[in-house]
């Protein structure tokens, strides 16, 4: 396994430390490298060890084995650090979409981090706000009172660059994931670029008032 490509691909425990103190972190136990086949579990986050890295393929996160789609990861995403100081009552499961590669970081080794340099420790805690401001966008889309102001709110906090968004889900997940139907789905697109609000045209999105 390069460790450097931790350091390459910006982890975020790593920001603002020097290279030579990350090189000094990464020479400690607890760094892993693994590979799963398309369809594999990956990590149960019931009961979470580890922090991930999805350094190569795709994986989603499931309320539980069969249950719906919460995210989806690719390069370079982390999963496991909510749950990793914590013991979560629900369940979801990290599930490979595609055949993966991943590097997990155990409990262990994320603490001395900690030791070693305090700032891992900040950079650890913003990810965790970072989080959590998603988490509440996510809310806001759940409990806004019309079905366009779900799904304008839903897609807006989604990665996107500048103005401009490329839809990465089918219409069935992002109806599932803010209660709605697919046909009420369509309508709202629809509202909302009657308003002007957005343009839409085929899976990009450009926000005309962002």
């Amino acid at each position: 396994m390069d460790k450097r490509k931790l350091i390459k691909d910006g982890f975020f425990l790593f920001k603002n430390i020097d290279e030579k103190q990350v090189e000094e972190i990464l020479s400690l136990d607890g760094i892993c490298e693994s590979k799963y086949l398309q369809g594999e579990i990956i990590q149960n986050c019931s009961h979470c060890d580890k922090v991930g890295i999805i350094v190569k393929g795709k994986a989603v996160v499931r309320s539980g084995v069969d249950g719906v789609i919460i995210n989806r990861l690719v390069k370079n995403d982390v999963y496991g650090a909510a749950a990793l100081f914590d013991k979560p009552t629900y369940s979801t499961i990290v599930q490979a979409t595609s055949d993966c590669t991943v590097i997990t970081m155990d409990k262990s080794f994320i603490k001395k981090c900690f030791d070693i340099n305090s700032t891992t420790a900040e950079n650890y805690i913003e990810f965790l706000a970072n989080k959590i401001s998603f988490l509440n966008k996510k809310i806001n889309a759940f409990t806004a009172k019309s079905a366009e102001n779900k799904l304008y709110s839903y897609l807006l906090q989604m990665p996107r660059d500048g103005n401009v968004l490329e839809l990465n889900v089918d219409m069935s997940t992002i109806a599932k994931m803010i209660g709605i139907g697919r046909a009420t789905l369509y309508r709202s697109f629809e509202k909302l670029e009657k308003a002007g609000t957005i343009t839409k045209k085929d899976k990009i999105i450009i926000f005309n008032e962002v």
